[in-house]
């Protein structure tokens, strides 16, 4: 007889207790959304240029409001206790967990591109593309640094994948294409997504936060009943 009581109380316990901790979190909405980057450098460029790369496009993403995650995969075969780690890199998970590889050069696509997002035909995608060799041209003769270029037409690719079809601005990085101001603006680190750009973006991935938690929500009921 006590240890029926004691499960009753129990289920109550958690009946009451469960939902009130959903609501609580709800509430609290992350002011700093992250996003995972899985970096995959296919054609063997040295090690220094993407993490540049990365560290500006890092700051162009915290202009946003945004944290970036960067995952850096290997194509060469790994050892054992590398492997949980190359998981994650294989991981594709829109709009949370973005891959981004970098090619030597565009394949069908005009010598001029520096990259390329993949969108489907709702808008969403998970995978873009850099371009070493076109990158390498234009830093000889702009002179901007191989890490700012690289890092803000990361951005660029990046911005496609999380704002949408048709995301191309008049100015900013989100320009379809790069002159002399914008390369300038790179080069001094203050080529920025918009106001706009950067709510768009926070409002994606806050709706998609959104759905998971009700699928959280959705799962504790069912533990509560």
């Amino acid at each position: 007889m006590i240890k029926e009581t004691f499960r009753i109380g129990l289920r109550l316990v958690l009946a009451l207790l469960l939902p009130h901790s959903i609501v609580c979190s709800k509430s609290l909405p992350n002011p700093h959304p992250t996003i995972t980057i899985s970096v995959h450098n296919d054609a063997g460029v040295p090690a220094g240029t993407p993490r540049h790369a990365e560290e500006e496009a890092q700051e162009v993403f915290q202009q946003a409001g945004i944290e970036v995650r960067w995952l850096h995969c290997s194509p060469a075969p790994i050892a054992p206790e590398e492997e949980k780690e190359s998981s994650a890199c294989r991981e594709a998970v829109y709009p949370e967990h973005l891959q981004l590889r970098i090619a030597r050069r565009p394949i069908g696509l005009t010598r001029a591109t520096m990259g390329i997002s993949y969108l489907s035909d709702d808008g969403k995608g998970c995978y873009a593309d850099l371009f070493y060799e076109r990158m390498e041209e234009l830093h000889e003769k702009s002179k901007v640094s191989q890490g700012s270029l690289w890092g803000h037409v990361a951005a660029h690719e990046t911005g496609h994948l999380l704002l949408g079809t048709n995301s191309h601005a008049p100015r900013g990085i989100m320009r379809a294409i790069w002159q002399g101001e914008e390369l300038v603006s790179a080069s001094k680190g203050v080529l920025f997504f918009s106001g706009s750009e950067s709510r768009q973006i926070k409002e994606r991935l806050a709706m998609k936060a959104g759905t998971r938690n009700e699928a959280r929500r959705a799962a504790a009921y069912q533990v509560g009943e």
